[in-house]
């Protein structure tokens, strides 16, 4: 599925944008602060139903504006359907595809994206909230049950959470305890599964990927850090292994009134040579891990889906020299729709222009660029 237009309300700085989207690789340039992310970000958004800048959807709204919708003709080969999502302030979002209400499971996935942004470096730097975010994003694209157990599980956390702050404060139920743990055993057991097996997958190409990188020097591996300790092998020793777990750390979720194990504690080890990039990797070994962790994502996406996903990369030269550059170049090649943006066209690899569309970006305005 690739985007054939793509149109704006009341989105960032963007009163009203309409632009068609060529099949190809769609370069976006202008200076700083004119709204080319601004546009990557309306269509991870489409995608998602989420931005990859901010958590609060009111800050996506026009200053002055109480809404916005993002829309797209989205172009599957054999036909067309138009998506869009409206949001009000103060309001739950709308989604809506070939003019029908959907959920939000409707359309993971119809529009699968890889990202590649200057802060996803933090994605191996910071907290393990990012890498978990990491799998997070593409497994929810490629498989709802993965989407909606993780959203249960969620909510689940929250009310076991409150009702341990009740306990710690002598109110309460603890019989009700019992009731949230065996749900919360249930989606948790999903969600690792679906993790490991995904992990599985992606070893493979992103331990080739930095390989490449670095002239075979470098060997890229990655682990799952299951918060209970050790690593069970199958769903069921999962859920057992995190119900001692729960049991073992009792009186210490309700001292800190939280739950202290679980998919969302977890978090994802990316190790060069037998060491931790995280800690111990030089700037040039992060920007590679991260660039392979992406290649990884893309290749995933496409098995999966049967299709390649679309590819938002911003500001890409910033993060990336010749040789990085290169790589992801070759690993895109001409299938994928991809989004570039940047200060200057001098800024591109000359392959990157080729057959390209061009736009320019000034202000809030977009405007068809000749590429002669």
């Amino acid at each position: 599925m690739k985007l054939a237009s793509l149109g704006l309300t009341n989105f960032r700085n963007y009163r009203r944008l309409e632009m068609e989207a060529g099949p190809g690789v769609n370069v976006l340039f202008g200076r700083n602060a004119a709204g080319k992310t601004n546009v990557l970000e309306s269509i991870f958004f489409l995608a998602t139903s989420r931005s990859h800048r901010t958590h609060q959807d009111q800050e996506l709204v026009l200053w002055g504006e109480d809404a916005m919708a993002v829309r797209a003709v989205l172009d599957s080969g054999y036909g067309q359907i138009q998506a869009e999502i409206r949001y009000q302030l103060d309001h739950r979002k709308q989604i809506r595809l070939g003019g029908s209400a959907v959920r939000i499971t409707d359309l993971l996935g119809r529009v699968p994206v890889v990202l590649f942004a200057p802060d996803d470096l933090q994605m191996l730097k910071g907290s393990p909230a990012l890498r978990r975010r990491y799998l997070d994003l593409f497994l929810s694209q490629t498989h709802s049950g993965y989407f909606n157990a993780l959203q249960s599980y969620l909510r689940v956390i929250t009310q076991r959470n409150g009702l341990l702050r009740q306990l710690r404060e002598g109110g309460g139920s603890p019989g009700t305890l019992e009731v949230w743990d065996e749900q919360l055993l249930d989606y948790a057991a999903t969600i690792v599964a679906h993790r490991l097996d995904a992990l599985e997958m992606i070893q493979e190409r992103a331990r080739e990927a930095q390989a490449q990188l670095s002239e075979e020097r470098e060997h890229l591996t990655l682990s799952y850090v299951f918060s209970p300790g050790g690593l069970p092998e199958g769903k069921e020793q999962v859920r057992e292994a995190l119900a001692a777990a729960l049991r073992e750390r009792r009186r210490e979720e309700l001292a800190r009134a939280q739950t202290t194990v679980g998919p969302h504690r977890d978090d994802l080890a990316v190790l060069i040579n037998g060491v931790e990039a995280r800690s111990f990797g030089s700037q040039g070994q992060q920007r590679s891990a991260v660039l392979a962790l992406k290649l990884a994502e893309m290749s995933y996406l496409r098995r999966q889906l049967g299709t390649a996903p679309v590819l938002l990369l911003d500001d890409v030269t910033s993060e990336l020299d010749g040789g990085r550059r290169g790589l992801l170049l070759d690993a895109v090649g001409r299938e994928a729709q991809t989004f570039i943006t940047c200060t200057t066209l001098h800024d591109l690899d000359p392959r990157w222009l080729e057959a390209s569309r061009l736009y320019q970006v000034d202000a809030g305005e977009v405007r068809i660029h000749s590429n002669d």
